[in-house]
């Protein structure tokens, strides 16, 4: 009886879309990656032998996301490559603010020629509905305890003070994704301060100033990945983190965006007030951070 020897993993993680802790399934984008699989996938790679993992391949492309969740899959890069499985970032189109944080914390990035990276900044975005609300004969009526308890409120403008308290939050936020990038991109000069202004940069500009290692595709980031573990392709398999539906949850599954409108992707109701409003993302994207 012939023994047939254990091929090592690659992991191939793909995060794609706006980068949210919860991916609702009624939503006009069916391609959001569901990012609670994803920290509980590097969660469960942190713990496998290290014999038996090649590295982590990272394969981005979004344009941001809220905070909180791209702090924490950032978090749980460093919990795997602390236990000396390196990780890669692949950047496909755009990976941009929370999407930069998140590959910021790997050993090294790779991007596409044509890519756009950076935007580290923070952005909040309230609708305004006061002047529609009037239009229409809306009116809402609100009963609070706490002064700032309806902070955000689409049908009023907001107070001074509401506006520098959030003024505030956006700067110490905007102070900890610094930080964060500063500590894992030791390298990115110091005397370029439009690279901390909330702009998106070329891949070339990024090269350039060290927000990226290399100008190459996904399987230059598996080779990089193979050559530094000493192993050959045919040695390994890649393992994805891709869901995969059977056809009856294709069928029923309620993630028909064609007629069904998610008010909250959209941002009429200020995704449900202040909460994740937070954002940064590029060229108008709905990027949340």
């Amino acid at each position: 009886m012939f023994s047939r020897s254990k091929k090592k993993k690659v992991y191939v993680i793909d995060i794609f879309g706006v980068i949210e802790a919860a991916s609702s399934s009624i939503s006009l984008s069916k391609k959001n990656t569901d990012m609670q699989k994803v920290i509980k996938t590097l969660h469960k790679i942190a713990g496998k032998d290290r014999e038996e993992t090649v590295g982590v391949i990272i394969h981005l492309n979004t344009p941001g996301g809220t905070t909180g969740t791209s702090e924490e899959t950032a978090m749980m890069i460093e919990k795997v490559r602390s236990k000396g499985i390196p990780v890669v970032a692949s950047i496909a189109d755009i990976c941009c603010s929370g999407g930069y944080w998140i590959a910021s914390a790997c050993d090294y990035i790779f991007a596409n020629r044509t890519s756009m990276t950076g935007s580290i900044g923070v952005i909040m975005q309230l609708p305004n509905l006061n002047g529609l609300s009037d239009k229409l004969g809306v009116k809402q009526v609100t009963v609070k305890a706490g002064r700032m308890k309806d902070l955000g409120n689409p049908f009023r403008e907001l107070t001074e003070e509401e506006r520098e308290f959030l003024q505030e939050h956006a700067e110490e936020t905007h102070e900890i994704f610094k930080e964060a990038v500063r500590s894992n991109r030791r390298e990115i000069p110091s005397d370029v301060p439009e690279i901390f202004d909330g702009r998106p940069f070329s891949a070339d500009f990024a090269l350039h100033n060290h927000l990226i290692d290399e100008i190459g595709t996904f399987y230059d980031a598996l080779d990089y990945l193979l050559k530094k573990a000493g192993v050959e392709e045919k040695d390994i398999k890649l393992q994805y983190n891709a869901e995969k539906k059977g056809l009856l949850s294709r069928l029923f599954s309620l993630e028909a965006g064609s007629f069904l409108v998610d008010w909250q992707q959209i941002g009429i109701l200020g995704r449900n007030g202040i909460g994740g409003l937070f954002h940064g993302g590029a060229a108008g994207k709905d990027s949340f951070f």
